[in-house]
């Protein structure tokens, strides 16, 4: 199909035929960014550029996919050959070919937060440094905020002055040698491997800064260092390169995404073209006004201002009330006015929270109403402890030197090998030696009793049987349909849980992932293991999204990201909570207020905003005041003008207070 650019107003069109120079292209909240994309490269393809030349990055798994669909419809001979991926599978899909550079197996699996922490947590004992939960997860988004921002051990190793440093840098070397002994690598790896391989062996990499000439990324303003330089790196041969993204929308600083990446482009590419997308095709004008006049109270952005056609619409709706039960009780007689008036589905609302603990008041109105809804961004489907074991069997299998995984399903089901066996085992190891190898050594039976023995054996036997299936080609799904059965996971949840509730939720989770196994390893032709473990550790929050449920969508700003709903209701509009008192301590007013910005423009028809006047804090009922934010909106634009405020000092001091009489009752009692 060939592309008509009268569809495209005229910024648009400047952007997808503008295709000799760099580009920075300023995409506003709604503006058809997506399009726009989509549109650029069918632009190239009509030239005859090849697709192999062009590579399109994003975020998420549902930009990607939406990019691919909508280049789909071109047929599948022109496209043939195109890239649209996210970071981590382009980055993934480079190690797979190079890791072994770094020392490491083409066959290394990917840690996911659990396995890391264990992993951290094996280091700090082995120090003997406090390893309680709260110390390696706090120890645990340190390495890997320095990961992102492509700081190596060596950066706290050299600080020979600061003990704290040392220590730190001790415990992040052992960290990464632990991975590698484990031929494993952590999510924040998989872009900082892929950089080392850029800077380490360049030589190399030059066919795959060769494989694309023309470059496009999407959501620029959430690049980190690494990711920054990476571009860099993939656009050093011909400076193809347009960037799309939106400073007011860059909300994720604090895991390492830089706005000076995005702010400061002209500066790495002087022959940069400015392209501003500022109409929007998704809000009303009140909506819209109102995000441009809460944004512009900030002085770090490139200028730019929504505005749209559509004069129609409703004002933004305002809600205070004595309580949260009360807001709550409100903000859902709307939504039910609001679903008979234009017969919406559930699934055109939404709730959008600031923090994740504030679901839970929200998930016991609903059920109060009976009204289905889905929570997106909380405990992820394969973080579950019964997928979790599934999962470690499948990494361990694939990669035997993973004794994250080996630990984790060793006793599981139970089969005898307790600690007492791990220890006597274990006293044979060697630097060159990995657990496993002790275990199919014949030698073990002298060392261990015949019980134990016999238990480590038939471990060994089960595993090595299920390990030559693979390696002899057979579907992996259907081997690990046979290990799992032999294993009686299914039977061992029915047997460990004693509440009936809690047992049917685990086992129809068992169930479903089963049922996963089999529809990815069906649907995919050649679909490998290692694809499988792959696609589920690149699984993002937005992908738990069930688009076709009919059920209200529960999420908080930071998830909502990429999506649009007809009906946004922006709950508990308080300071202290939106913006964070965290963040306002530390200096983060105006992230806080992108992320305000972005929680505004996720609205298409309606937008309600709402606070309680009070609330439970330390077991005292305390006055709320509104959110600074409410007050940058121009109080016309709402349908009934909010409260005035109260001094944030007046509040944060009640708070002391009424906190220093709840640590005296306690200290009393």
């Amino acid at each position: 199909m060939s592309i008509n650019l009268n569809e495209l107003n005229e910024p648009q069109r400047q952007a997808v035929t503008r295709t000799d120079k760099p580009v920075l292209l300023l995409a506003g909240a709604g503006s058809g960014k997506t399009r726009v994309i989509t549109f650029r490269i069918a632009h190239l393809l009509e030239r005859d550029i090849p697709a192999e030349w062009i590579l399109a990055l994003t975020f998420t798994n549902k930009a990607a996919k939406e990019m691919n669909e909508r280049i789909g419809a071109l047929g599948k001979k022109k496209t043939k050959g195109l890239t649209i991926t996210t970071f981590h599978s382009l980055c993934v899909r480079i190690l797979r070919e190079h890791i072994n550079l770094l020392g490491y197996h083409r066959d290394f699996v990917i840690f996911d937060t659990s396995s890391q922490q264990q992993c951290l947590k094996n280091v700090l004992e082995e120090r003997d440094l406090d390893s309680s939960a709260a110390n390696v997860k706090g120890i645990f988004f340190e390495i890997m905020g320095y990961k992102g921002d492509g700081k190596k051990p060596d950066y706290f190793l050299n600080q020979s002055g600061d003990p704290i440093a040392q220590q730190l840098g001790k415990i992040y070397q052992d960290y990464n040698q632990h991975l590698k002994d484990y031929n494993a690598v952590d999510f924040e790896d998989i872009l900082y491997k892929t950089l080392e391989l850029f800077e380490h062996h360049s030589e190399a990499m030059q066919p795959i800064r060769e494989r694309w000439k023309y470059l496009m990324v999407d959501e620029y303003q959430d690049t980190n260092k690494v990711q920054y330089t990476l571009i860099k790196e993939l656009a050093q041969a011909r400076r193809q390169l347009c960037v799309v993204g939106d400073d007011d929308q860059s909300i994720y600083g604090w895991r390492g995404a830089d706005i000076r990446n995005i702010l400061n482009f002209q500066k790495d590419y002087p022959e940069a073209e400015v392209i501003r997308l500022e109409q929007n095709y998704r809000s009303t004008e009140f909506i819209l006004q109102a995000a441009n006049s809460v944004i512009t109270n900030n002085s770090e952005r490139m200028a730019k201002k929504l505005w749209t056609s559509d004069r129609s619409g409703q004002k933004i709706g305002w809600i205070e009330t004595d309580n949260t039960e009360d807001e709550l009780d409100e903000i859902l007689h709307q939504m039910q006015v609001y679903k008979i008036q234009t017969g919406a589905p559930w699934s055109q609302f939404a709730f959008l929270y600031r923090s994740n603990f504030q679901s839970r008041s929200i998930e016991e109105a609903l059920r109060n109403k009976g009204v289905p809804y889905q929570l997106i961004g909380g405990l992820k489907f394969f973080d579950r402890k019964e997928i979790q074991d599934c999962i470690s069997y499948m990494r361990f299998l694939h990669n035997p030197k993973d004794e994250v995984s080996l630990f984790r399903v060793l006793n599981y089901p139970r089969r005898g090998i307790g600690r007492a066996t791990i220890e006597v085992l274990g006293r044979d190891r060697t630097e060159s030696s990995g657990f496993y190898e002790l275990m199919r050594d014949p030698t073990a039976e002298s060392k261990l009793g015949p019980r134990a023995y016999s238990s480590i054996h038939g471990f060994v036997q089960l595993i090595e049987a299920h390990r030559q299936r693979l390696l002899e080609g057979q579907p992996f799904y259907e081997v690990f349909l046979s290990l799992f059965e032999k294993l009686d996971l299914k039977g061992e949840l029915e047997r460990s849980e004693k509440e009936s509730d809690t047992r049917d939720k685990k086992v129809n989770n068992y169930l479903e992932f089963i049922n996963t196994i089999y529809l990815y390893g069906e649907r995919r032709e050649g679909a490998t293991l290692s694809d499988f473990l792959d696609y589920i550790s690149l699984f993002t929050d937005q992908d738990g999204l069930d688009e076709k449920a009919d059920k209200v969508n529960l999420l908080t700003v930071h998830s909502s990201k990429g999506l649009e709903f007809d009906f946004v209701s922006l709950v508990s509009m308080v300071e202290g909570q939106f913006p964070n008192q965290k963040a306002v301590e530390g200096g983060a007013v105006e992230e806080e207020r992108r992320l305000m910005y972005v929680a505004i423009t996720r609205a298409r028809k309606r937008l309600v905003l709402s606070m309680a006047k009070t609330r439970r804090v330390y077991g005292e009922f305390v006055r709320n005041q509104p959110s600074r934010f409410i007050s940058e909106i121009d109080v016309s634009l709402f349908e009934r003008p909010p409260v005035g405020e109260e001094p944030v000092e007046a509040k944060k001091a009640r708070a002391d207070e009424a906190r220093a009489r709840f640590l005296a009752k306690f200290k009393k009692g």
